[in-house]
């Protein structure tokens, strides 16, 4: 039996780790953007002018119809009416985790509540995430591998220092895959541990458990359905770099695109290491300043990709979550003039 006040505990000490961390990397982010001269990174900004910035945006939103697919065909039984469903709830858990100070976790939550609110069963939102999340992990790290092997081939097979810059990248990309492992695990092995672990996330799933074990099996047992799904979370992850390709050539420094590939899946794969600070704050910004010199990217103009990059994912985060607080607000209007609980 969960304790309801030991759970409140643990999610109140979550929220202040993930606030500390959040602030932590602020002072990171702003340390290291006023080292390499915060005039000379805004001044990069700003050839990208409102309508580039905004074919930045679309190029984004657009990328989260593969990922609301690779979501939807996870989730046993869901016509593909309700796919656009799950494209929103995926929007909401990239904005959750981008623009709220929250870990990743937080924004698995509520966009399984974005599914339910658009129609989707608890049990089949809950279940399919975890399911989704998982197989996109698995996709991050085929996409981590490619990276690492462009930067070796980059920086020179054998090349003096190389060992260095790639040992860490290898070593988060060791602990994604026992994360992965273990996940997958537990998902098959013990559902009632993970009840227990969505149902300190988020206690009103708690109900939904059952059936939440039921979908998670249902879609293990369909590996075409897996397959599909892998497919496009890579098609995305691909997609992603093309964004930062788009950025990068409005600005005026462009790169060749499997250049940016590789910046872009050892940043991921650096952000996921530090999964507990909320929108890789801190490590986004070292990151690029480490590796965009290696490719030719001047460190100034990295951090503006940084900058501009925030501020997209601020642009399209904001009114997602505020979809989001009006669709639970209706629901909750609702329940109460009807009379439900």
């Amino acid at each position: 039996m969960s304790d309801p006040a030991a759970d409140a505990k643990t999610g109140s000490k979550a929220k202040t780790s993930a606030i500390i961390a959040a602030v932590i990397g602020f002072f990171i982010a702003t340390g290291v953007i006023a080292y390499f001269n915060a005039g000379k990174v805004l001044a990069a900004v700003a050839p990208i002018g409102l309508i580039g910035f905004l074919e930045v945006i679309a190029a984004q939103v657009i990328l989260f119809a593969p990922l609301g697919m690779a979501w939807w065909v996870v989730a046993p039984g869901e016509t593909l009416s309700r796919s656009p469903v799950f494209m929103w709830g995926r929007i909401a858990r990239e904005a959750a985790s981008d623009v709220l100070p929250f870990s990743q976790v937080g924004g698995l939550v509520i966009s399984a509540r974005c599914a339910v609110l658009g129609g989707v069963s608890g049990g089949s939102s809950f279940g399919s995430n975890i399911v989704d999340v998982t197989v996109e992990m698995v996709a991050q790290i085929i996409y981590t591998l490619i990276g690492i092997a462009l930067l070796a081939a980059h920086l020179g097979f054998g090349a003096e220092g190389q060992s260095k810059l790639l040992l860490p990248i290898v070593g988060s990309v060791g602990v994604g895959l026992a994360i992965v492992i273990s996940f997958i695990v537990t998902q098959r092995k013990g559902l009632e541990g993970l009840g227990r672990f969505v149902q300190r996330l988020a206690p009103s799933a708690a109900e939904h458990t059952a059936e939440m074990g039921r979908v998670i099996e249902e879609a293990y047992g369909k590996p075409a359905r897996l397959g599909w799904s892998l497919a496009l979370h890579i098609f995305a992850w691909f997609g992603g770099a093309a964004g930062t390709w788009l950025i990068l050539d409005l600005m005026g420094h462009p790169l060749p695109f499997l250049s940016v590939v590789a910046i872009e899946s050892l940043l991921f794969a650096a952000r996921n290491a530090a999964f507990v600070v909320p929108s890789g704050l801190g490590v986004q910004e070292g990151v690029y300043a480490l590796l965009g010199p290696l490719f030719g990217l001047p460190a100034e103009a990295a951090l503006a990709l940084s900058l501009l990059k925030r501020a997209r994912d601020i642009a399209i985060g904001v009114p997602v979550l505020l979809s989001w607080q009006f669709a639970e607000g209706r629901r909750s209007l609702l329940e109460a003039r009807t009379g439900k609980a």
